[in-house]
């Protein structure tokens, strides 16, 4: 389902990743999957159409899914943090430490540690913030939220790394799990600022 811009919800939700949801990004210099659905002949089909896929961003150990099966069927780049690298070992491309991390022009890794030790975000062309299980919409509160009984590491952690997402702009936030949602840049940093002062009670 095309959200905008290049960006499309993908469905489809893995059992394996407690139905995680999954997001693909057509870009003219390859395309991205950001987590994994379920390995599906339709959306393999559909993946092919838009020209394949270059790199599969994972948000940490509990999304992955099937995204070997992907990278083996496209060829495909497999990103994570190390600390998250026993859900994936064979992956590509391994990322250390908390600094943010250019990944190609428009793609920013952002390391969120809390809910997994090396949980990250990926922020793109700063409009889409892809948020794996750190940070949703939730309709109930009518804003941005986390939560501490599904915090697998550290609240603390979390708590740090939510209110270090202050510094970036963005318009949308795509969940792994929790509802997606876009807001004025300026709005969703309030909201940002709110949040983590709720975690911090």
């Amino acid at each position: 389902m095309r959200l905008e811009d290049g960006v499309y919800y993908c469905g489809y939700h893995s059992p394996k990743s407690f139905g995680g949801s999954s997001y693909f990004v057509s870009r003219p210099q390859g395309n991205w999957l950001i987590d994994s659905p379920k390995y599906l002949p339709q959306l393999v089909d559909q993946f092919e159409k838009l020209g394949g896929i270059a790199w599969i961003f994972l948000t940490h150990r509990d999304d992955v899914a099937d995204a070997a099966k992907y990278a083996g069927h496209f060829a495909a780049r497999r990103i994570i943090h190390r600390r998250e690298l026993s859900a994936q070992p064979d992956a590509e491309l391994i990322l250390e430490g908390l600094d943010p991390f250019p990944l190609a022009p428009g793609f920013l890794a952002i390391p969120t540690p809390g809910h997994t030790r090396g949980h990250m975000c990926l922020l793109l062309e700063n409009r889409f913030l892809f948020t794996g299980d750190h940070l949703w919409w939730s309709r109930n509160l009518r804003s941005l939220n986390a939560g501490r009984d599904v915090c697998w590491y550290s609240w603390d952690e979390q708590t740090r790394s939510m209110a270090s997402l202050e510094q970036f702009e963005f318009e949308w936030v795509l969940p792994g799990h929790g509802e997606r949602v876009k807001l004025p840049a300026a709005t969703m940093q309030a909201q940002l600022r709110e949040l983590a002062a709720r975690m911090r009670v």
